[in-house]
């Protein structure tokens, strides 16, 4: 599912999507936000899986089948998640800790997750939504695996990489929401 809003397309997305995949976007026009698109999307999700993705992702080959493999190798595990390249940096590499979890995000919102444990974006967070969400998952005892290779790549953005809301203050609302 990718939101997409009135400014950007989701080309680059779609381009590097398998054939195979069943794909909603839906589009922000009220602009009522990323999570309200994400949880719009979902109400139209029929599949055992989910993925969201923002609309300037582009997929590795053979990402969505290594995401489905660890799932279905780890049954007691909700979502996968994987590694992905910003520039020259490689983020979310680490193994699931879910003490390190509650301290710091490290899983993108990029992540294969079962459906039906599935909560919901909390549409009044505004940063650190997949933080939120992996919190609120661990909160009803759900955890996630690393799948252990780059699955997408990303460029930098401002107001969203850099120059946007203070991250520190919107980290302490999800801090304070869960810790």
């Amino acid at each position: 599912m990718i939101p997409n809003r009135k400014s950007q397309t989701p080309e680059t997305t779609l381009k590097s999507l398998p054939d195979d995949v069943e794909v909603i976007v839906v589009n922000d026009d009220d602009c009522k936000g990323a999570n309200w698109a994400r949880n719009e999307g979902y109400k139209r999700v029929e599949t055992e899986y989910v993925l969201f993705s923002d609309n300037d992702i582009n997929w590795h080959p053979g990402a969505f089948k290594s995401l489905l493999q660890t799932l279905e190798e780890h049954p007691e595990c909700s979502y996968s998640y994987g590694a992905y390249r910003m520039g020259d940096d490689l983020y979310c590499w680490e193994p699931f800790d879910p003490e390190q979890l509650k301290d710091h995000n490290y899983i993108s919102t990029m992540s294969l997750i079962r459906a039906k444990d599935f909560p919901g974006f909390d549409e009044n967070i505004k940063r650190f939504q997949d933080w939120d969400l992996w919190l609120t998952m661990l909160e009803q005892g759900k955890i996630g695996i690393n799948c252990g290779e780059e699955i997408f790549d990303t460029k930098i953005r401002e107001g969203i990489t850099f120059g946007g809301s203070d991250p520190f203050e919107m980290a302490e609302i999800v801090k304070k929401k869960h810790l």
